[in-house]
């Protein structure tokens, strides 16, 4: 197999091309590898897509969700991919339950790793690994990409500042929502259709999520007062707003979701704009490359 490694040289607060005498030195002994630096966005997913089936590669996105989104977006099937977490979230990297002292040590881990099968979504014609969401989230995460760009903070501390900014005019939307034969309708500040746990830097909307059942988790916030969204919002950071009132889960392989104006949604911190998302779970659609001492399976 050759190890291509694509590295986004602007990624998290840690220069990720510090780790390019690390590979080139694990190699020394064979050409089974390739470097390249990415050089504007959307670079990351035209490389992956060069590769195919035949070429017997991984595909190591190495910066944050960000490059592990465009990774997923341009590779094509069969293709095995890797996540190494040198980002500011690293939000999706969470699922892969593997702890590390260093990048450099993931990293290690990965290449000497092995291969599991893992779900990815799509949202209309675009994949995600981990999260998309629309309504008041959407626009926390907008604000937090913003205020991350400009200043050198912990994305987890960025996207409480957003969220805390965001909250004092809350604009809910009216959804018509259906899931799988289903058929809902409601009011939210926002919802989160999920494959992971985690966004924003370690908030935690579904804490059952799982990459590898086979299910879309879907969190619904409903419209509330603003004294009560500010105390929901540091049980929702931590995962402890399961059973509230205001907040409804569900589970399904397909979501559809439709609102009278266009809105805002992103998936894995990338934004777009539609007034129909349609949600589509693809089981065991990707093959993940792990460290050995990962619990997926």
């Amino acid at each position: 197999m050759k190890h291509v490694f694509i590295i986004n040289p602007v990624a998290g607060k840690k220069d990720s091309e510090r780790l390019v005498p690390m590979i080139k030195n694990y190699f020394k002994n064979t050409d089974d590898y390739q470097i390249i630096i990415t050089e504007e966005k959307g670079h990351a997913q035209k490389i992956a897509s060069s590769f195919t089936k035949d070429d017997d590669v991984c595909v190591y996105g190495i910066g944050g969700d960000g490059t592990a989104f465009e990774i997923l977006n341009g590779i094509n099937e069969g293709v095995a991919m890797a996540v190494i977490p040198n980002g500011t979230g690293n939000d999706y990297f969470k699922m892969i339950k593997y702890t590390a002292q260093s990048v450099e040590e993931t990293l290690l881990a990965t290449i000497e790793g092995r291969s599991v099968k893992v779900d990815y979504c799509m949202a209309n014609d675009v994949r995600y690994l981990n999260s998309s969401s629309m309504g008041l989230d959407a626009d926390v995460n907008l604000l937090a990409n913003k205020i991350g760009s400009k200043y050198p903070i912990p994305r987890s501390l960025v996207y409480i500042v957003a969220a805390l900014i965001t909250v004092i005019k809350p604009h809910p939307i009216i959804i018509k929502m259906t899931l799988d034969d289903q058929v809902l309708t409601s009011k939210a500040l926002l919802i989160a259709v999920m494959n992971g746990k985690f966004y924003g830097g370690g908030f935690l909307p579904t804490p059952e999520a799982d990459i590898q059942d086979g299910m879309l988790d879907v969190c619904v916030v409903k419209d509330m007062r603003l004294r009560r969204i500010l105390k929901l919002l540091p049980q929702y950071f931590k995962g402890k707003h399961v059973g509230l009132p205001e907040v409804d889960f569900y589970r399904s392989t397909n979501v559809t979701l439709i609102t009278d104006n266009p809105v805002l949604y992103g998936c894995d911190g990338e934004t777009n704009t539609a007034s129909m998302i349609e949600y589509k779970l693809i089981k065991d659609g990707l093959t993940l490359r792990v460290p050995k001492m990962s619990s997926l399976k």
